[in-house]
This record gives structure tokens, C-alpha cells and sequence, in this order.
């Protein structure tokens, strides 16, 4: 058995030359600029997502004692809470109140929300 006896992966078939299946054109040199700017000409009817409006009671110097960080977390969360009544259909208050502890607690969650401060806060 010869190194010119080995077969190619793929089976017994014949070997395929991948680049002839993939189709070559002006698709594939399309940018990200070019899909943002055909998806905002296109008129998306989706609302662009809002930002939470409890932001705007908070200052980044806050953002450094732990209490007033706890604080704007549970507010964040409040809000996002009550923001998702469509998905979560109708809460009840001691639902609203466990779901904001969990949440609140959450580390990942905790960590979203605080990264999503140092970014909007001035």
C-alpha cells in the first residue's frame, strides 16, 4: 500500500472540491454596515428597546457605596420586572416581591445590570 492508494476523507465516493459549492458573489463581500443600513431602510416595524427609566434618579458616583448600588440594582429589577407583566402575564405582589429577590440576588443578573449602569450613568 502506497502513499498514492489513501483515499481522501468524504467515503468511497469521489472527492468533492468544497469551493465549488460554495457560491461566489457579491452576497458574501456584503459588511455589517451595508445589512444595518438595508434593515433600517427596510422600516422595521420592532421599536428599538428603551431604556430603563429609573436611571435617570442615579449618579455614577453613587455607583461606589454598596448600599446605593444594592438599591439601583432592586430598582433596575423592579422595573424590569414590571416591564415583563406581557411574557409573565399578571404578578401578584408577594410574586413580584420573591421574583425581585431571586433576581436581585442573582450574581449574573447582578452583574448585568451593574455593567449596564457604568455604561449609562454620568
Amino acid at each position: 500500500m502506497g502513499i498514492d492508494n489513501i483515499k481522501p476523507p468524504g467515503g468511497p465516493g469521489p472527492f468533492a472540491d468544497a469551493s465549488a459549492e460554495m457560491p461566489s458573489g457579491p452576497k458574501q463581500q456584503s459588511s455589517f454596515a451595508e445589512a444595518k443600513n438595508k434593515l433600517q431602510a427596510s422600516g422595521s416595524s420592532e421599536p428599538a428597546p428603551s431604556a430603563l427609566g429609573v436611571v435617570s434618579q442615579f449618579h455614577r458616583t453613587a455607583l461606589a457605596d454598596p448600599a446605593e448600588r444594592q438599591a439601583m440594582v432592586r430598582a433596575c429589577v423592579s422595573e424590569l420586572i414590571a416591564s415583563g407583566q406581557k411574557a409573565t402575564g399578571p404578578l401578584s405582589d408577594a410574586e413580584k416581591q420573591s421574583l425581585l429577590d431571586f433576581l436581585s440576588a442573582d450574581p449574573v443578573v447582578r452583574s448585568q445590570i451593574e455593567t449596564y449602569l457604568e455604561k449609562v450613568l454620568v
